[in-house]
């Protein structure tokens, strides 16, 4: 009776071990790949990704997320300790565009966009592909109506401006 029990309990770990969603595994190859499977990271990325995948379900945008997911988990290449994911460009595309239709009205989008003008941040990896943007939930929106609100240039905030934006940040949802 012990061992159809231990066997039991076997079976269930290694059913769920396989039960990994698509992000869970694109996360954690790029972890092991590109963050020296940091799990730090990895638990990060996974509820990153976990928060998008909400906000892709309220917005109408789950079956592209599912597309960019899926394509990424299924095409992950790892070349030194750089992630690609080759193929998976469209996929991607369809995706921002999806979440930026719908949320083009926010100020993730706002902030986002007045910030492509600023210089001196880290230079884009050409080729690689970057992921989807993070999810402009609740309370990073009200976030970035703060930093907005509170700060004469986006790209060069003052120390006294930033004081006001963590002020103002604390007020946003959690």
């Amino acid at each position: 009776m012990g061992s159809s029990k231990l066997l039991l309990v076997g079976c269930l770990v290694l059913l769920g071990s396989a039960c990994s969603s698509h992000s869970d595994n694109v996360c954690q190859d790029i972890g092991d790949c590109s963050r020296a499977g940091d799990s730090d990271w990895i638990a990060a990325c996974r509820a990153e990704a976990h928060t998008l995948a909400s906000v892709a379900a309220k917005t109408g945008c789950s079956s592209a997320y599912e597309a960019y997911y899926s394509c990424a988990d299924s095409s992950f290449s790892c070349r030194g300790a750089t992630s690609t994911f080759p193929g998976c460009d469209e996929s991607l595309a369809a995706l921002d565009r999806c979440l930026g239709a719908a949320t083009s009205n926010t100020a993730c989008v706002a902030l986002t966009m007045a910030q492509t003008g600023c210089t001196g941040g880290p230079a884009p990896d050409a080729g690689v592909d970057g992921g989807p943007p993070p999810a402009c939930t609740a309370a990073r929106d009200c976030q970035a109506r703060c930093y907005l609100n509170q700060v004469a240039n986006v790209c060069a905030p003052r120390v006294d401006e930033l004081e006001n934006v963590t002020t103002c940040a604390a007020s946003c949802p959690p």
